[in-house]
């Protein structure tokens, strides 16, 4: 099955400048896990929440550093991708079964208009296990749920410390309002765990052509070093 200009990100000297429509950063705070909930960012997961220690699977949690839950199995201490202090990532230990990371619906749309939903992930993992990938959607609106676009990550590799990398998704709308998806797409086991954090929806100029060459940068993964 083909999707509508389902491409990968857009180049950012080709996006509009402003205030994206989608900004979230999980906010900061002095404990290690934060009491917010994803209706405080105005998305949803299939996910349950934990609020201290141990994040196990099926499960995330909202902390501004890794808690050693595995005996040195995860990268321990590492914090977020924003950079503020005592700033909050998104930590999820992924099911055996697929999970729906991520639900949010945006509105207001142009048709005709690119937009990008992008993000930045860590593999979570300090020991070799099963590599997350992430499935990106955007769908109608329920009760429709058509597909309009998608694309994966492909395997996100570990690393001797946590490394962020952007991934994302971008589409030319067709309605104005939309579903955004993130959904695992790997098993669940000794791995699959990982770290979300800066989650943005903009618009990119009409003109934008995905990039696919930038730096060390393919159709859908920028590397940050």
């Amino acid at each position: 099955m083909s999707f509508l200009e389902s491409a990968g990100l857009c180049s950012d000297t080709n996006t509009f400048e402003g205030t994206p429509i989608v900004s979230i950063t999980f906010g900061s705070g002095s404990a290690q896990y934060s009491n917010a909930k994803p209706s405080s960012f105005g998305f949803s997961t299939t996910l349950t929440q934990q609020f201290a220690p141990v994040t196990n699977d099926g499960q995330f949690s909202f902390v501004n550093s890794v808690h050693d839950d595995f005996q040195g199995a995860w990268h321990t201490g590492a914090t977020d991708h924003t950079g503020n202090p005592g700033g909050y990532m998104f930590l999820v230990n992924a099911d055996y079964t697929p999970d729906q990371f991520y639900n949010g619906t945006v509105t207001n749309l142009t048709i005709g208009t690119r937009y990008e939903l992008s993000l930045y992930v860590g593999n979570l993992m300090a020991l070799p296990g099963i590599e997350p990938n992430l499935l990106f959607q955007v769908q109608t609106p329920w009760p429709q749920n058509v597909v309009l676009a998608q694309i994966t990550s492909g395997n996100i590799s570990s690393t001797p410390t946590l490394t962020w990398w952007k991934y994302g998704l971008s589409f030319t709308a067709t309605t104005t309002s939309a579903t955004l998806l993130i959904i695992s797409n790997a098993p669940g086991g000794y791995g699959n765990d990982l770290v979300i954090d800066d989650i943005t929806f903009r618009p990119c100029s009409p003109t934008a052509v995905p990039t696919s060459v930038l730096g060390e940068k393919t159709t859908n993964i920028i590397r940050i070093i």
